[in-house]
């Protein structure tokens, strides 16, 4: 949690993250309704500023984000006014505040690598209606358009914060190839990918969001080292704007009666 509090990292998280793609939500309320046949609660988990959140407030009618990080749900309630979606502090892994069987849908995005894994898939277990459905879902690393651009990067991500990286990160970097889900019939999908066109600023203020690069700068405050990426990129590309794409992982499962048992079969 500590890598994600502050005022300002939670301003530069909420400007420089990437959106995910409207056919993203479009798929994850068709998932979800195919399931309860309701669309009445959905659950963000991990929802950081609601980045993640408000999307599915254009098909649910009550959406709840929730994170540990008081300061992004601070920046998410300021940020959002929508009437339909509240957003609450707590642990993932116990979410006292909501009622047993009571939603119809859990997301998590970008997020998973962080949690505990058993507690987390019990606590959804709890909290889904019958039927109710869970997606996990993130991007992997992304990529430039030039090859040199991505060599800048390449050399950041391995050598300026080889040292920095959790190892809880790593889950996300190669796309949660060890990951399931609880529930039996449960699927993975790469159906879904992003794309921004971003100024050489934009890219640098992405960087700035990693969790490596916030222990980096704890560790060197007086470094320089994003500028130079930076000025890099605005060589590389003349000016012009930089299309990075990032890779989807997507993974969805749904509760049924078995649900108890096999929460049991997944460790």
């Amino acid at each position: 949690m500590e890598l994600f509090v502050g005022s300002e990292h939670s301003d530069m998280y909420h400007k420089f993250r990437p959106t995910y793609p409207p056919e993203m939500y479009e798929f994850i309320s068709e998932y979800s309704k195919s399931g309860t046949g309701t669309l009445d609660t959905a659950v963000d988990v991990g929802c950081g500023t609601g980045i993640s959140t408000i999307p599915l407030c254009k098909y649910f009618q009550k959406v709840t984000g929730v994170d540990v990080s008081e300061t992004q749900i601070k920046t998410a309630r300021m940020v959002h006014k929508q009437s339909n979606v509240s957003f609450f502090i707590s642990r993932a892994e116990q979410m006292e505040f909501l009622s047993d069987c009571s939603v119809d849908l859990v997301t998590v995005a970008q997020t998973m690598h962080w949690l505990e894994m058993e507690p987390f898939y019990k606590e959804v277990i709890r909290i889904l209606k019958p039927r109710g459905s869970i997606v996990i879902y993130g991007y992997g690393n992304g990529t430039l358009n030039k090859s040199e651009g991505n060599l800048v990067i390449e050399k950041f991500f391995n050598h300026d914060l080889e040292e920095f990286w959790d190892s809880r990160s790593r889950h996300a970097d190669n796309f949660y190839q060890n990951m399931y889900l609880p529930f039996s019939g449960w699927e993975r999908k790469s159906d879904f990918f992003i794309q921004n066109k971003w100024s050489a600023n934009e890219v640098v203020g992405y960087l700035s969001t990693w969790s490596s690069c916030r222990k980096y700068l704890k560790k060197n405050p007086k470094s320089g080292r994003l500028d130079e990426i930076q000025q890099q990129l605005i060589d590389i590309y003349n000016g012009q704007k930089i299309t990075i794409t990032w890779p989807m992982v997507v993974f969805v499962g749904r509760k049924n009666t078995q649900a108890e048992e096999n929460i049991n079969n997944v460790f």
